[in-house]
């Protein structure tokens, strides 16, 4: 039986070392291929010799494929099995260092046992069990998973399957290398998905973000980590693919913002079909004490996204500045915004994107580790139609919503719009609106011989019920109003940048 001990002792590399021999000895192998294949060809030379000959020589050919197809077998599961492995001890390590932290201490045997006592030490102790019984389980799963790959090539179960040559020997030994998985229940819930994953071990799920990472990385309730590892491959591949295409400044912005590491970065999800969608995460939104998904509007496609992950940071920097612990901005591209002002007349949008939107935050639930997040849920423009729909459509699993600069957000008053977790009667004191006195969304906010706008009430209205939030005026234009002031609230000057800070820090604004 593994113990805590055992595991902290596993050395990764050693098991990738075994992958890279087994490697170089099916590359040379294979690169003998027509060497190999003349052993059982002997042109022009007949009778009993050369029938014994070419028999011989077809059962060597043979043998050789059994076994470059075994060999590359154990190749393709100790190279999977090496990466849950690093997956493993990884979690072994921030466990033991979660334990240094907190005055504790993990014996081999998995003990806990008290150091320096320490405030808070017994909630951490149940943390501590609950990991090192998870790790072990994990451990214990790799390591039947990579067993039974060795039995199946022990057992002759792997073979090279019709083919003719050792690289097709190669290349099917490897296939059927794979552990049997399941895919995810069709049309699940990000419950249903969040228990899917669980259910996998280690090595099935590198074996999926490997090898279908597109099943993976769109999928609400799976962790944060995970989906990024899957939707960085899609990444790559789809740069290499779109060349010339308007999408590749997306993408590049994209892999630009995950290079760099202040905040870490997460990809979430990326779709290139049509417009584009994306969704990236400045901070791990599983681990954040506040966690914000930003909602842009009119025109944001994934060509654009670069000015989005901008605003996300400037975001992220201000709740940390407001004394958020940790945070987690998400740039949330999940739906086919109205690419013109002609088309934001219309809710169809809203409509569209506001079951995307619920599943997300649905999801960002199920895979949040530890007490619940603060989780606010943004919108600017088109973007708090969208988020105002999704609200008021039997609620939103978020604790704060913020309307910047709306057309509308498809209700009359604040009682119309649903938050998980917060009370009805309270409602008021989570909705949060403004917008700039020189902002040109004004003009779509005017009552016109007593109907109400296209859109829904201005969120900034006192009759609407919510708290409003200061902005600076912005620039002014022809009429009083300007475009440029549309767009301004994220500058660092403008104190509702500081306010966005405060909300998703849980603080008071001004």
């Amino acid at each position: 039986m593994l113990t805590w001990g055992d595991v902290r002792r596993w050395d990764p590399a050693a098991i990738g070392e075994v992958a890279d021999a087994l490697n170089d000895g099916c590359t040379k192998i294979i690169a003998a291929n027509d060497d190999v294949g003349a052993m059982a060809r002997f042109t022009g030379w007949t009778g009993d010799a050369a029938t014994a000959a070419a028999t011989r020589g077809a059962s060597l050919t043979s043998t050789l494929e059994r076994l470059v197809a075994g060999a590359s077998a154990v190749r393709r599961g100790a190279h999977e099995v090496q990466i849950a492995l690093d997956r493993i001890v990884a979690f072994v390590r921030e466990t033991d260092e979660l334990a240094h932290r907190n005055g504790l201490a993990i014996g081999a045997g998995g003990e806990i046992s008290v150091g320096v006592p320490q405030p808070d030490q017994a909630r951490v102790m149940a943390e501590l069990a609950d990991r090192i019984e998870q790790g072990l389980r994990r451990a214990a799963d790799v390591d039947a998973d990579f067993a039974e790959i060795l039995r199946r090539v022990l057992r002759g179960e792997i073979t090279e399957q019709g083919g003719n040559t050792l690289a097709q020997a190669a290349e099917a030994g490897a296939a059927q290398s794979g552990l049997s998985i399941i895919g995810p229940p069709e049309n699940g819930t990000p419950g249903d998905n969040k228990a899917w994953w669980a259910s996998l071990s280690d090595t099935a799920k590198v074996a999926l973000l490997q090898g279908n990472p597109g099943l993976v990385g769109n999928l609400d309730g799976i962790p944060a980590a995970d989906r990024d590892a899957a939707n960085r491959a899609v990444l790559a591949r789809e740069i290499a693919r779109l060349q010339g295409d308007p999408k590749l400044k997306g993408l590049e912005a994209i892999q630009q913002r995950l290079d760099r590491s202040e905040p870490q970065a997460f990809l979430l999800a990326l779709d290139t079909s049509g417009d584009g969608k994306a969704i990236v995460s400045a901070g791990n939104p599983d681990t954040a004490a506040n966690v914000a998904t930003y909602v842009p509007g009119t025109g944001s496609e994934l060509s654009k996204i670069g000015g989005d992950l901008n605003r996300s940071d400037k975001m992220w920097a201000a709740a940390t500045t407001s004394g958020s612990p940790s945070t987690a901005v998400i740039t949330w591209l999940g739906y086919d915004a109205p690419n013109e002002l002609t088309d934001a007349a219309s809710d169809k949008y809203a409509q569209g994107g506001k079951a995307a939107l619920d599943q997300f935050q649905d999801g960002l639930r199920e895979t949040h580790q530890g007490p619940p997040s603060h989780n606010t849920v943004l919108g600017h423009s088109y973007g708090t139609t969208v988020v105002g729909h999704a609200a008021g459509d039997g609620g939103l699993a978020a604790d704060e919503l913020v309307f910047v600069a709306s057309p509308g957000v498809g209700a009359h008053d604040v009682s119309e719009l649903r938050l998980d977790g917060v009370n009805q009667d309270e409602i008021g004191k989570h909705v949060h609106a403004t917008v700039a006195e020189h902002d040109m969304i004004n003009l779509a906010n005017v009552e016109i011989a007593g109907y109400d706008p296209i859109l829904g009430q201005d969120p900034t209205d006192a009759d609407f019920g919510g708290q409003v939030f200061t902005s600076a005026p912005g620039t002014d234009g022809w009429g009083g109003y300007s475009t440029a002031a549309h767009s301004e609230y994220w500058e660092d000057n403008n104190p509702s940048l500081n306010n966005l800070g405060q909300i998703i820090a849980g603080k008071p604004t001004t």
